[in-house]
């Protein structure tokens, strides 16, 4: 009778631990990779070269998508069309009258090949 609890008791704890394991939202801040961060830190430096990032942004909360690039791009070089490449995007503020642009990072170099001015 022991032996069968026991054989019960150690499947049973072992299903509720996982299960409210699974359920426990995760209170860890997102961490950006090293490539990401070196994405957002060339498109941060850029922003800065072009005094178009507000003193107050930092880049922590972009975020970073692989694209296809088209025509609506200001791109550096014409060749980057159809090429695909990082865009980084700069989440909204309603205290700023103008939105951060969005830029595109060339995957290979993390060079700034052209951004999208913001409406």
């Amino acid at each position: 009778m022991n032996m069968m609890l026991t054989r019960l008791f150690t499947p049973l704890c072992f299903t509720i631990m996982m299960l409210v394991g699974c359920i426990q939202p995760s209170t860890s801040p997102s961490i950006q990779s090293d490539d990401e961060t070196a994405i957002i830190k060339s498109a941060v430096t850029y922003l800065n070269n072009m005094d178009w990032l507000p003193t107050d942004e930092n880049g922590r909360q972009a975020t970073i998508q692989s694209i296809t690039v088209d025509n609506r791009y200001d791109l550096f070089d014409s060749r980057f069309e159809g090429t695909r490449a990082w865009l980084v995007t700069f989440p909204s503020d309603l205290q700023r009258t103008v939105e951060i642009p969005q830029v595109l990072v060339e995957p290979k170099s993390n060079e700034v090949i052209g951004h999208l001015l913001s409406e």
